[in-house]
């Protein structure tokens, strides 16, 4: 950060580089030139290299550290710029969605707007009585089909029961067939005066026969009696289910009704809740540490207190702000439209709004000095704006200088600047002031912590009031934060002090918990009336289950009933048949005494009955066969009538559903202006953040591109740094390497020296062979060469033949230690060589 300190003003600038994932990188706004000593330069990425005949192995492995963080710093950077892009990418993607869709609805409500002309509107609500009369008309036609079916119902019952009557009185008279035919067979054989005693075993047997069928008439008489009974009660079963599934139908279409109105009550309150939450969560505050400063200063651990202030404070967007356009100019530099044009109006709405919250922040501290904000201080600020000339992130201090001669004296001024980017809405605006001020507040260590001095209020703690204003410079989008206090207090707050938006949230939180309260309350009620619903519900499922086996129990009952009728009519109709029998059976008996006259009488005339039996049967089938035609007439009738009624119930179907849809036009229709506004709206919108997120996107790959830059260059610095350090430690082990070699090459010269034995007389060197060696020098009883390497020991035995030659063709002695010592152990060695020598001799021999 630059800070200077020029006519009781301090200037501080910080920039920052706003992107989609609200990553904050903040710089100084002074430059890193490169500087050039004898022993180093210091490059842009912050690695030092220096010359080779000054570089240590510390010194390359410290400037390869140095090169790695700054390697890591910008990868990190490099990372974040990178899903930036690739978030500014999908917000792109997402925003163009929204944009096809919002428009393919503008384009609907487009069309209705165009269609809603007053005659539409009367020809449809024209439309609506005529569907919902055709609706009472199609419901009646099914009322009438419904009734229609019941009575062609009713024909096909009647048509069945009387297919059983005739079905009845055929085998009824096929019985009597079968019993005048037995009367014949009797009659011819009492003609004939045979089988008497089987005449009268038959007139015996059909008595028992009668007496077995009057018993069973009883029973099934009881049955079909008790069966009729049961249908009578079934069907006061179903009467009474029907009673009861109707009033469960009634209360359930009233609790229906209670819980839809408690479900609207809710969704009411709901809203309310919601719209309260909306402007809470829409009002934006800066949450300090504790700790982080007081009136003796800032505190001392604003490293920690800002990562907390960073994690603690999240930009809440504005809903209301983001329907508010900001103008945006052409940038000549790429020919894109970037370059912010605020209103007054506007410069006075973020200024104000940054204002609430940096009162909101001196409150947290403690302060007393609060931020003003007047007609003047807002001329200042835009003064200072319009008038810098400086391309850059740098501080203008004409203009600064100039403000007090062009708009207000002022006694001390205090400005923090950074980039803001392109802002196409007062919400982008807001939101980029917004992490302008966390930055300053938290993350401003490379500048002394000198934009938290200002935008905390320190700088002016020790004044009440805090002139204030926010410019932003047209030609490249810098957010100046501009503080003062002016000479003359009267003439800075000409026209009247603005007022400022607080941010305390107390009156909101307050309606919140009203609001809140009677959502509760009311959901409370919903709960109740979901509660009541359910068991109507529940006791309007029992009923209808209830009705549905009553039913069943009285289909049931009906059946059986009928299966009685038809056991008792059956038995009914084999008493007949066995009376019949019963009575031929007696008239044989009778006539076995008669005359033979009389018995040809008798069979005559059972012929002639035989044969009115035989037609009355006849008649009996063609009757039965008339009400089977007349039954399969009825049923066909029945499925075209029920035909009918499936058709009638679609058509009342239909015509509601043409209602329906008639009255959504219609409410299209009269809501158009409104429904097309609100449309476009959201048309405009969508096109706006697509515009706002293609830019964003155009930032965020510069942004990338930057950064990936400067990864490369920091990578480049590392790899020189490296390249530096390798040959530093080539050399190292190279020289270990040859330090080993040495070592070891003295060890083992050393060890093969002491393996080497030298024998010295007073005036000559032998090597073990006895060769006289010259040229080597002898000290501490070690052979060193010409060189000065140790080449061997003198010793004090002579172990071999050839030395011993040598020695006594030289006639010397070895000259080593005292001569006593030596005389002693040549001795010693010549008596042992000559033992040797003759103990060699003597094997030889």
């Amino acid at each position: 950060m630059k800070k200077n300190i020029k006519t009781l003003y301090t200037a501080t600038a910080v920039a920052t580089l706003l992107m989609a994932a609200k990553t904050q990188t903040a710089q100084a706004a002074t430059s890193n030139a490169e500087t050039k000593t004898n022993s180093e330069t210091t490059t842009a990425t912050g690695a030092t290299t220096t010359t080779p005949a000054q570089v240590t192995k510390e010194t390359a492995q410290a400037d390869v550290n140095k090169a790695q963080e700054v390697v890591n710093d910008q990868q990190a950077e490099a990372n974040g710029a990178q899903k930036a892009v690739d978030t500014a990418n999908q917000k792109v993607k997402d925003a163009q969605a929204k944009v096809d869709s919002t428009k393919a609805t503008l384009d609907e409500a487009t069309k209705a707007k165009q269609e809603a002309t007053q005659e539409n509107i009367d020809k449809t609500k024209s439309d609506i009585s005529q569907a919902e009369s055709d609706i009472t008309s199609k419901q009646n036609e099914a009322s009438q089909a419904e009734s229609n079916v019941n009575t062609k119902q009713s024909a096909v019952t009647q048509a069945q029961s009387d297919v059983n009557t005739s079905k009845a009185k055929v085998d009824q008279a096929t019985a009597d067939v079968n019993a005048k035919q037995a009367s014949v067979d009797n009659a011819q054989k009492v003609l004939d005066g045979t089988d008497a005693e089987q005449i009268r075993k038959n007139a015996d047997d059909a008595q028992k026969a009668v007496d077995s069928d009057k018993a069973n008439v009883q029973v099934k008489t009881t049955d079909a009696t008790n069966k009729a009974t049961a249908v009578s009660e079934a069907q006061k079963a179903v009467d009474t289910a029907q009673t009861a599934a109707q009033t469960a139908k009634t209360n359930s279409d009233t609790t229906s009704q209670k819980l839809a109105e408690a479900q609207s009550a809710v969704n009411d309150a709901q809203t309310k809740v919601n719209s309260i939450n909306d402007q809470i969560n829409s009002v934006n505050r800066i949450e300090m540490p504790k700790g982080y400063a007081t009136h003796k200063g800032l505190a001392s651990n604003l490293d920690e207190l800002g990562k907390q202030g960073l994690a603690m404070n999240k930009y809440k967007d504005d809903e209301k702000a983001k329907q508010e356009k900001i103008e945006l100019a052409v940038d000549p530099a790429d020919n894109v439209k970037s370059l912010v044009r605020l209103t007054a109006d506007q410069q006075k709405e973020i200024t104000l709004w940054t204002a609430g919250i940096l009162n909101d922040i001196r409150k947290q501290l403690g302060f007393s000095n609060r931020i003003v904000v007047t007609n003047k201080s807002l001329e200042f600020a835009k003064y200072i704006a319009d008038n810098s000339t400086i391309a850059g992130l740098e501080h203008d201090d004409k203009a600064l200088q100039d403000v007090s001669k062009n708009v207000l004296q002022i006694r001390i001024k205090s400005e923090s600047i950074g980039f803001g980017g392109a802002q196409a809405t007062m919400n982008d605006l807001q939101e980029s002031v917004y992490y302008l001020m966390l930055q300053m507040l938290f993350d401003d260590a490379d500048s002394n912590w000198g934009h938290a001095m200002q935008i905390s209020g320190m700088d002016f703690d020790q004044m009440k009031d805090e002139y204030f204003g926010i410019g932003i410079r047209p030609q490249n989008n810098i957010i100046g934060f501009e503080t003062f206090y002016p000479e003359d207090p009267a003439k800075a707050d000409e026209g009247g002090r603005l007022t400022i938006p607080s941010v305390d949230t107390t009156e909101l939180q307050a309606e919140l918990t009203t609001a809140q309260s009677d959502l509760n309350t009311k959901s409370n009620a919903l709960t109740s009336a979901k509660s009541a619903n359910d068991e109507a519900q529940s006791a309007l499922t029992t009923a209808n289950n209830n009705l549905a086996t009553a039913q069943t129990n009285l289909t049931n009952a009906q059946k059986a009933k009928t299966q009685a009728d038809s056991d008792l009519e059956t038995a009914k109709t084999q008493l007949t048949t066995d009376e019949a029998k019963l009575a031929s059976a007696q008239e044989a008996v009778q006539a076995l005494s008669a005359d033979l006259a009389t018995k040809q009488a008798n069979l005559q005339s059972a012929k002639d009955t035989l044969e009115e039996s035989k037609k009355n049967l006849a008649r009996a089938e063609s009757d039965l066969t008339a009400k089977q035609n007349a039954l399969t007439e009825a049923e066909n009738e029945l499925k075209s009538a029920q035909d009918t009624l499936t058709s009638a119930k679609q058509a009342v179907s239909d015509a509601q559903a043409k209602v329906d849809s008639l009255k959504a036009k219609l409410d299209s229709l009269t809501n158009a202006e409104p429904n097309y506004e609100s449309a476009k709206t959201a048309y405009d919108k969508a096109v706006s953040d697509l515009e706002t997120a293609q830019n964003n996107l155009k930032s965020a790959e510069n942004v990338n591109d930057e950064a990936q830059a400067k990864l490369d260059s920091a990578k480049s610095e590392l790899a020189k740094a490296q390249a530096v350090l390798d040959k530093i430690l080539e050399k190292e082990r190279a020289e270990e390497a040859l330090k080993k070699a040495e070592e070891e090459a003295k060890e083992a010269a050393v060890k093969r020296a002491q393996a080497t034995h030298f024998y010295q007389t007073e005036s000559k060197l032998f090597d073990a062979q006895g060769k006289e060696v010259t040229g080597y020098v002898v000290k501490d009883n070690q052979v060193y060469d010409a060189k000065g390497n140790l080449v061997g020991v003198v010793s004090k035995k002579v172990m071999t033949r050839e030395l011993h030659r040598a020695l006594v063709k030289a006639n010397t002695l070895p000259q080593t230690g005292n001569e006593s010592t030596v005389l002693a152990g040549l001795g010693v060695a010549l008596i042992g060589l000559g033992s040797m020598l003759g103990v060699a001799k003597r094997k030889r021999q």
